[in-house]
Protein backbone atom coordinates (compact mmCIF):
# COMPACT_ATOMS: atom_id res chain seq x y z
CA UNK A 1 0.00 0.00 0.00
CA UNK A 2 0.83 3.44 -0.94
CA UNK A 3 1.60 6.16 1.94
CA UNK A 4 -0.76 7.98 0.40
CA UNK A 5 -3.60 6.89 2.29
CA UNK A 6 -1.83 7.32 5.75
CA UNK A 7 -1.60 11.17 5.49
CA UNK A 8 -4.70 13.37 6.93
CA UNK A 9 -5.13 16.61 6.73
CA UNK A 10 -3.93 18.66 9.87
CA UNK A 11 -7.19 20.19 10.64
CA UNK A 12 -9.06 17.08 11.10
CA UNK A 13 -6.08 15.72 12.92
CA UNK A 14 -6.68 18.14 15.52
CA UNK A 15 -10.53 18.19 15.61
CA UNK A 16 -9.94 14.14 16.17
CA UNK A 17 -7.02 15.37 19.08
CA UNK A 18 -9.71 17.21 20.52
CA UNK A 19 -12.62 14.64 20.79
CA UNK A 20 -10.20 12.11 22.39
CA UNK A 21 -8.91 14.03 24.82
CA UNK A 22 -12.26 15.41 25.89
CA UNK A 23 -14.11 12.04 25.99
CA UNK A 24 -11.54 10.79 28.35
CA UNK A 25 -12.14 14.06 30.64
CA UNK A 26 -16.01 14.19 30.56
CA UNK A 27 -17.74 12.22 32.90
CA UNK A 28 -21.12 10.74 30.83
CA UNK A 29 -24.93 11.46 33.62
CA UNK A 30 -26.21 8.18 34.22
CA UNK A 31 -29.98 8.82 33.40
CA UNK A 32 -31.36 5.35 34.19
CA UNK A 33 -33.16 5.05 37.46
CA UNK A 34 -31.96 1.48 37.81
CA UNK A 35 -28.48 2.39 37.89
CA UNK A 36 -29.25 5.16 39.85
CA UNK A 37 -30.40 2.88 42.47
CA UNK A 38 -27.47 0.70 42.50
CA UNK A 39 -24.80 3.09 42.54
CA UNK A 40 -26.38 4.97 45.31
CA UNK A 41 -26.73 1.51 47.58
CA UNK A 42 -22.71 1.15 47.30
CA UNK A 43 -21.93 4.12 49.63
CA UNK A 44 -22.70 3.40 53.31
CA UNK A 45 -24.18 5.84 56.02
CA UNK A 46 -21.99 6.61 59.14
CA UNK A 47 -25.54 6.99 61.12
CA UNK A 48 -25.89 3.23 61.19
CA UNK A 49 -22.52 2.67 63.45
CA UNK A 50 -23.22 5.06 65.83
CA UNK A 51 -24.90 3.42 69.39
CA UNK A 52 -28.07 4.41 70.46
CA UNK A 53 -29.37 6.78 73.19
CA UNK A 54 -31.05 4.39 76.58
CA UNK A 55 -34.13 4.90 77.15
CA UNK A 56 -34.57 8.03 79.46
CA UNK A 57 -38.21 6.68 80.96
CA UNK A 58 -36.99 2.84 81.68
CA UNK A 59 -34.36 3.46 84.62
CA UNK A 60 -34.94 -0.22 85.78
CA UNK A 61 -33.57 -1.53 82.02
CA UNK A 62 -30.73 1.20 81.94
CA UNK A 63 -28.27 -0.90 80.64
CA UNK A 64 -29.21 -4.12 79.81
CA UNK A 65 -29.68 -5.39 76.22
CA UNK A 66 -32.88 -6.44 75.47
CA UNK A 67 -32.69 -10.33 74.49
CA UNK A 68 -35.63 -11.31 72.06
CA UNK A 69 -38.18 -13.88 73.62
CA UNK A 70 -37.74 -17.19 74.10
CA UNK A 71 -40.37 -19.12 71.63
CA UNK A 72 -41.40 -22.96 72.89
CA UNK A 73 -42.63 -25.33 70.46
CA UNK A 74 -45.67 -26.34 72.44
CA UNK A 75 -46.08 -29.83 70.16
CA UNK A 76 -41.92 -30.44 71.84
CA UNK A 77 -43.64 -30.82 75.28
CA UNK A 78 -44.30 -33.84 76.92
CA UNK A 79 -47.89 -34.37 77.63
CA UNK A 80 -48.18 -34.85 81.64
CA UNK A 81 -51.21 -35.70 83.19
CA UNK A 82 -52.46 -33.72 86.23
CA UNK A 83 -52.64 -35.42 89.48
CA UNK A 84 -53.70 -33.19 91.74
CA UNK A 85 -51.43 -31.94 94.77
CA UNK A 86 -48.34 -34.14 95.38
CA UNK A 87 -45.97 -33.78 97.62
CA UNK A 88 -42.07 -34.42 96.47
CA UNK A 89 -41.09 -36.11 99.73
CA UNK A 90 -44.07 -37.26 101.30
CA UNK A 91 -44.37 -39.85 103.99
CA UNK A 92 -45.21 -43.77 102.62
CA UNK A 93 -48.55 -45.54 103.60
CA UNK A 94 -47.36 -48.40 106.20
CA UNK A 95 -48.85 -51.50 104.19
CA UNK A 96 -50.86 -53.09 107.37
CA UNK A 97 -50.96 -56.72 107.57
CA UNK A 98 -54.10 -57.62 105.90
CA UNK A 99 -53.15 -55.87 102.66
CA UNK A 100 -49.61 -57.61 102.81
CA UNK A 101 -52.31 -61.12 102.65
CA UNK A 102 -53.92 -59.94 100.29
CA UNK A 103 -51.08 -58.72 98.07
CA UNK A 104 -49.66 -62.51 98.79
CA UNK A 105 -52.08 -64.14 97.84
CA UNK A 106 -52.49 -61.76 94.22
CA UNK A 107 -49.51 -63.19 93.74
CA UNK A 108 -49.93 -66.64 94.29
CA UNK A 109 -52.98 -66.90 92.16
CA UNK A 110 -50.86 -65.19 89.44
CA UNK A 111 -48.38 -68.18 89.93
CA UNK A 112 -51.42 -70.73 89.89
CA UNK A 113 -52.96 -69.08 86.47
CA UNK A 114 -49.71 -69.32 85.03
CA UNK A 115 -48.83 -73.09 85.84
CA UNK A 116 -52.06 -74.02 85.11
CA UNK A 117 -51.41 -72.59 81.84
CA UNK A 118 -48.53 -74.66 81.17
CA UNK A 119 -50.64 -78.14 81.90
CA UNK A 120 -53.15 -76.92 79.63
CA UNK A 121 -50.83 -76.76 77.08
CA UNK A 122 -49.66 -80.33 77.89
CA UNK A 123 -52.49 -81.90 78.23
CA UNK A 124 -53.68 -80.47 74.60
CA UNK A 125 -50.82 -81.97 73.46
CA UNK A 126 -51.26 -85.72 75.00
CA UNK A 127 -54.91 -85.53 74.12
CA UNK A 128 -53.37 -85.06 70.31
CA UNK A 129 -51.63 -88.48 71.29
CA UNK A 130 -54.30 -90.19 72.38
CA UNK A 131 -56.69 -89.38 69.80
CA UNK A 132 -53.85 -91.10 67.47
CA UNK A 133 -54.43 -94.21 69.73
CA UNK A 134 -58.19 -95.46 69.78
CA UNK A 135 -57.43 -98.56 71.58
CA UNK A 136 -55.81 -96.33 74.54
CA UNK A 137 -58.86 -94.34 74.77
CA UNK A 138 -60.99 -97.06 74.60
CA UNK A 139 -59.37 -98.49 77.87
CA UNK A 140 -59.36 -95.13 79.58
CA UNK A 141 -62.99 -95.00 78.99
CA UNK A 142 -63.48 -98.17 80.46
CA UNK A 143 -61.60 -98.00 83.50
CA UNK A 144 -63.34 -94.32 84.22
CA UNK A 145 -65.87 -94.35 87.06
CA UNK A 146 -68.36 -91.87 88.60
CA UNK A 147 -68.81 -91.97 92.47
CA UNK A 148 -71.82 -90.59 93.80
CA UNK A 149 -69.95 -88.40 96.24
CA UNK A 150 -68.76 -86.46 93.51
CA UNK A 151 -71.61 -86.07 91.62
CA UNK A 152 -73.14 -84.85 94.80
CA UNK A 153 -70.83 -81.96 94.94
CA UNK A 154 -70.52 -80.93 91.22
CA UNK A 155 -74.13 -80.82 92.07
CA UNK A 156 -74.07 -78.34 94.64
CA UNK A 157 -71.37 -76.21 93.26
CA UNK A 158 -73.63 -75.79 90.00
CA UNK A 159 -76.13 -74.52 92.36
CA UNK A 160 -73.84 -72.02 93.86
CA UNK A 161 -72.31 -70.84 90.57
CA UNK A 162 -76.16 -69.95 89.81
CA UNK A 163 -76.77 -68.07 92.23
CA UNK A 164 -73.05 -66.46 93.48
CA UNK A 165 -70.42 -65.08 91.15
CA UNK A 166 -67.53 -62.60 91.53
CA UNK A 167 -70.07 -59.68 92.24
CA UNK A 168 -72.16 -61.58 94.69
CA UNK A 169 -69.56 -63.85 97.04
CA UNK A 170 -70.87 -67.05 98.43
CA UNK A 171 -70.52 -64.90 102.32
CA UNK A 172 -73.51 -63.30 101.42
CA UNK A 173 -76.76 -64.39 103.55
CA UNK A 174 -79.23 -62.04 101.82
CA UNK A 175 -80.90 -61.02 98.23
CA UNK A 176 -80.03 -57.06 96.88
CA UNK A 177 -83.73 -55.91 96.43
CA UNK A 178 -83.90 -52.29 95.11
CA UNK A 179 -86.16 -51.65 98.49
CA UNK A 180 -82.91 -52.31 100.60
CA UNK A 181 -80.45 -50.80 98.74
CA UNK A 182 -82.83 -47.80 98.38
CA UNK A 183 -82.71 -47.44 102.34
CA UNK A 184 -79.49 -48.15 103.45
CA UNK A 185 -78.22 -45.75 100.85
CA UNK A 186 -80.16 -43.32 102.56
CA UNK A 187 -79.06 -44.11 106.08
CA UNK A 188 -75.19 -43.90 104.80
CA UNK A 189 -75.78 -40.30 102.86
CA UNK A 190 -77.06 -39.08 105.60
CA UNK A 191 -75.16 -40.06 108.63
CA UNK A 192 -72.19 -39.35 105.99
CA UNK A 193 -73.39 -35.17 106.42
CA UNK A 194 -74.29 -35.70 109.95
CA UNK A 195 -70.22 -36.73 110.23
CA UNK A 196 -69.16 -34.12 108.25
CA UNK A 197 -71.13 -31.15 109.48
CA UNK A 198 -70.17 -32.04 113.26
CA UNK A 199 -66.08 -32.19 111.71
CA UNK A 200 -66.81 -29.18 110.39
CA UNK A 201 -67.95 -27.40 113.64
CA UNK A 202 -65.43 -29.49 115.99
CA UNK A 203 -63.33 -31.89 114.92
CA UNK A 204 -61.74 -33.05 118.64
CA UNK A 205 -65.46 -33.64 119.82
CA UNK A 206 -66.42 -35.56 116.07
CA UNK A 207 -63.79 -37.54 116.63
CA UNK A 208 -64.52 -38.80 119.78
CA UNK A 209 -68.23 -39.06 118.87
CA UNK A 210 -68.00 -40.78 115.35
CA UNK A 211 -71.62 -41.74 113.85
CA UNK A 212 -69.64 -44.60 111.57
CA UNK A 213 -66.10 -46.14 110.63
CA UNK A 214 -64.78 -47.55 107.49
CA UNK A 215 -62.58 -50.77 106.71
CA UNK A 216 -62.33 -54.28 108.38
CA UNK A 217 -59.64 -53.36 111.15
CA UNK A 218 -61.90 -50.42 112.24
CA UNK A 219 -65.05 -52.06 112.70
CA UNK A 220 -63.15 -55.06 114.24
CA UNK A 221 -62.17 -52.74 117.11
CA UNK A 222 -65.37 -51.63 117.40
CA UNK A 223 -67.01 -55.31 117.21
CA UNK A 224 -64.43 -55.92 120.14
CA UNK A 225 -66.18 -53.24 122.67
CA UNK A 226 -69.64 -53.96 121.53
CA UNK A 227 -69.96 -50.11 120.16
CA UNK A 228 -71.50 -52.06 116.32
CA UNK A 229 -74.97 -51.03 115.41
CA UNK A 230 -74.87 -52.29 111.99
CA UNK A 231 -71.99 -53.32 109.22
CA UNK A 232 -72.39 -53.40 105.61
CA UNK A 233 -70.27 -55.47 103.87
CA UNK A 234 -69.70 -55.10 100.18
CA UNK A 235 -71.07 -58.08 97.57
CA UNK A 236 -67.81 -58.70 95.87
CA UNK A 237 -64.92 -58.65 98.09
CA UNK A 238 -61.74 -60.02 96.64
CA UNK A 239 -61.15 -63.77 97.11
CA UNK A 240 -57.98 -64.01 99.52
CA UNK A 241 -58.24 -67.60 101.28
CA UNK A 242 -55.35 -68.67 103.87
CA UNK A 243 -54.19 -67.56 107.28
CA UNK A 244 -54.93 -63.55 108.04
CA UNK A 245 -56.60 -63.58 104.29
CA UNK A 246 -59.92 -60.93 103.61
CA UNK A 247 -62.13 -64.47 103.60
CA UNK A 248 -60.89 -65.16 107.10
CA UNK A 249 -61.60 -61.91 108.35
CA UNK A 250 -65.10 -61.57 106.97
CA UNK A 251 -65.97 -64.88 108.48
CA UNK A 252 -64.71 -63.47 112.03
CA UNK A 253 -66.04 -60.55 111.52
CA UNK A 254 -69.25 -62.35 110.89
CA UNK A 255 -69.31 -64.68 114.04
CA UNK A 256 -68.61 -61.71 115.75
CA UNK A 257 -71.93 -60.33 114.54
CA UNK A 258 -73.68 -63.25 115.23
CA UNK A 259 -72.53 -63.56 118.97
CA UNK A 260 -73.47 -59.69 119.52
CA UNK A 261 -76.71 -60.00 117.37
CA UNK A 262 -75.80 -57.18 114.77
CA UNK A 263 -77.36 -57.31 111.73
CA UNK A 264 -74.93 -57.67 108.43
CA UNK A 265 -76.11 -56.04 105.44
CA UNK A 266 -74.97 -57.53 101.81
CA UNK A 267 -76.94 -54.77 99.60
CA UNK A 268 -74.07 -52.43 97.47
CA UNK A 269 -70.16 -53.58 95.92
CA UNK A 270 -67.63 -51.60 96.89
CA UNK A 271 -67.22 -48.84 94.28
CA UNK A 272 -71.04 -48.46 94.69
CA UNK A 273 -70.05 -47.70 98.51
CA UNK A 274 -67.45 -45.44 97.68
CA UNK A 275 -69.13 -43.57 95.37
CA UNK A 276 -72.33 -43.41 98.31
CA UNK A 277 -69.46 -41.72 100.68
CA UNK A 278 -67.48 -39.50 98.15
CA UNK A 279 -64.48 -41.36 99.01
CA UNK A 280 -62.03 -42.21 95.55
CA UNK A 281 -60.52 -45.82 96.64
CA UNK A 282 -63.24 -48.43 96.76
CA UNK A 283 -64.59 -49.77 100.19
CA UNK A 284 -65.33 -53.24 101.76
CA UNK A 285 -66.66 -52.69 105.15
CA UNK A 286 -68.86 -50.00 106.92
CA UNK A 287 -69.70 -50.28 111.05
CA UNK A 288 -72.57 -47.80 111.63
CA UNK A 289 -72.04 -46.81 115.26
CA UNK A 290 -74.83 -44.36 115.97
CA UNK A 291 -77.90 -43.87 113.98
CA UNK A 292 -79.55 -41.18 115.74
CA UNK A 293 -81.64 -38.86 113.36
CA UNK A 294 -82.33 -41.97 111.21
CA UNK A 295 -84.05 -44.10 113.19
CA UNK A 296 -86.86 -44.50 111.02
CA UNK A 297 -84.76 -45.35 107.54
CA UNK A 298 -82.88 -48.03 110.13
CA UNK A 299 -86.15 -49.83 110.66
CA UNK A 300 -86.73 -49.92 107.84
CA UNK A 301 -83.50 -51.63 106.84
CA UNK A 302 -84.14 -53.94 109.44
CA UNK A 303 -87.85 -55.08 108.23
CA UNK A 304 -86.29 -55.18 104.06
CA UNK A 305 -83.07 -56.97 105.47
CA UNK A 306 -85.55 -59.91 106.96
CA UNK A 307 -87.85 -60.12 103.77
CA UNK A 308 -84.18 -60.23 101.67
CA UNK A 309 -82.88 -63.25 103.67
CA UNK A 310 -86.05 -65.05 103.89
CA UNK A 311 -85.93 -64.64 99.66
CA UNK A 312 -82.12 -65.99 100.01
CA UNK A 313 -82.94 -69.29 101.93
CA UNK A 314 -85.98 -70.07 99.77
CA UNK A 315 -83.80 -69.62 96.24
CA UNK A 316 -80.88 -71.75 97.96
CA UNK A 317 -83.85 -74.66 98.71
CA UNK A 318 -85.30 -74.80 95.50
CA UNK A 319 -82.16 -74.68 93.19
Amino acid sequence: MSEKFKLIDHETFENIHQSTSSATTRVTKIRNAKYKRMTSSIGFNLLEFVKPKANSKGTKNRGKLSSPKRVVDVRSRPSFKKKGKQRENGRKKKINRLKKSILRYRQLKRNQQQTKEMLEAQHKTELVEQLQKETEIVNQLQSLTIVSENQQSKKLSEVSKRIHSNRFRDYCENCTTPILEKHTEHLLRELNRFQRRAYAQNQIKAKAHRRFVVGFREVQNFLCISKVKLVVIATDCERCEGEVGLDETISAIKKQCQDQQVPIVFAFQRRQLAYILYKKASISCIGILDYDGMRDTFQEVMINLHEARKQYQLLMKHN
